[in-house]
């Protein structure tokens, strides 16, 4: 196996990868505070975060294709982060009553915007840098993502006990506080210059067959890893009525396995090839989170809980190296942006609204487990993507 030297480059884009998903799966763990203040349904919840994955669905195309074209993509991606933190702050207003969802999801939707940043451009960066070895890098770096994801809840139940449960004030601090790594970063990585020439003309955006039909796989397996996912803490509020604080501790648990997850699953990439790997991490969590809406136990739960995250949570370098797998060097940032962001996007919109709808009609255990058949057969048909041409 080839030795990794761990450089200024990797290290700064594990910090920016850690800051953007910590920041990006703030929101899923928010949406318990504001549900509490407002006395929002669960339908109400999940419509607040359909509005986020729509920002994200709508820009991540265009922000991908802008990735493309400029040269100073260290400087952007630090920038980018700064923006992503402070973006937060829309979150802060007590909004009044009357109008408190119409406000949630129109901040959601801006926030989700600066959350498009990342992806495309560490993924680039990474890929090109390191390409011999992208999965292994790539997984490396998805540490960062992993230890966001699990720490910010607890970093936001930390600032929440400090503050006797003020929300503003511990929405200021984690915002201030991530905004000013940011800009070291940005300035860290000022010089990172990345350029390919495209030969391919630009207007309407048009993709590949392998690409295209990867894009409908993933909004499908996305309706549970996305949408279905990251609406599980709310049902666990709401539903079998768990603690924030229980909540945070489950999260803290289940996404830490993803910090051995996803170099451990972008070494296999490596050496088994991305789609295979990826088709696997991608049912077991649609099958399991059909499983979890059949036990009660708080135990039963959180091991479940635990082992669907190490697979869903683990698959950024598996996503990222096959779409390598399908693109060429001038296609990499806008099919990354593409896959990454529209079909996360997508996919967690229609995740969102269709658990918020089956809930209203039938009943929330249904939703569910409606959200993992479809993830399944999202799944299942990544088995047909066919190779590049």
């Amino acid at each position: 196996m080839t030795r990794i030297k761990i450089d200024r480059i990797l290290i700064d884009t594990t910090i920016a990868h850690f800051i953007n998903d910590g920041l990006s799966y703030l929101p899923f763990f928010l949406i318990i505070m504001i549900k509490e203040n407002y006395n929002l349904s669960f339908f109400a919840e999940s419509m607040i975060l359909m509005s986020y994955y729509i920002g994200s669905a709508i820009v991540s195309p265009y922000m991908g294709r802008y990735i493309d074209s400029t040269r100073k993509k260290g400087l952007f991606m630090g920038i980018g982060m700064f923006l992503f933190s402070l973006s937060f702050l829309l979150l802060v207003p007590p909004y009044p009553q009357y109008i408190a969802i119409p406000s949630f999801m129109f901040s959601m939707f801006i926030i989700s915007i600066f959350s498009t940043i990342y992806h495309p451009i560490g993924s680039m960066i990474l890929n090109y840098r390191y390409r011999d070895y992208a999965g292994t890098v790539l997984g490396i770096n998805g540490i960062g993502g992993s230890l966001g994801r699990a720490l910010f809840p607890v970093i936001m139940e930390g600032f929440l006990a400090a503050f006797n449960k003020n929300f503003v004030f511990s929405i200021i601090s984690i915002s201030f506080i991530m905004g000013a790594i940011s800009l070291y970063v940005a300035y860290d990585m000022r010089k990172e210059e990345i350029y390919v020439e495209k030969k391919i003309k630009r207007g309407v955006f048009r993709f590949s067959l392998p690409i295209a039909f990867f894009l409908v796989a993933t909004i499908l397996r996305n309706t549970a890893i996305q949408g279905g996912f990251n609406l599980l803490p709310a049902f666990l509020n709401s539903t079998l009525h768990y603690s924030s604080f229980l909540i945070a501790i489950i999260l803290f648990i289940a996404n830490s396995t993803a910090i051995v997850g996803q170099p451990f699953l972008g070494y296999l990439s490596d050496r088994y090839g991305g789609k295979t790997m990826l088709i696997v991490t991608s049912l077991i969590p649609g099958i399991l989170l059909i499983l979890l809406m059949f036990v009660s136990n708080v135990y039963t739960v959180s091991i479940i809980f635990i082992v669907t995250y190490f697979f869903g949570m683990s698959n950024f370098p598996l996503l990222m190296v096959f779409v390598g797998e399908l693109s060429s060097d001038e296609e990499l940032a806008e099919n990354s942006a593409v896959i990454f962001g529209l079909g996360g996007g997508i996919g967690g919109a229609l995740g969102s609204i269709a658990i918020g709808v089956f809930a209203q009609t039938l009943n929330i255990y249904l939703a569910f487990i409606i959200i993992g058949v479809i993830s399944i057969a999202g799944s299942l048909m990544m088995f047909y993507i066919p190779k590049k041409s």
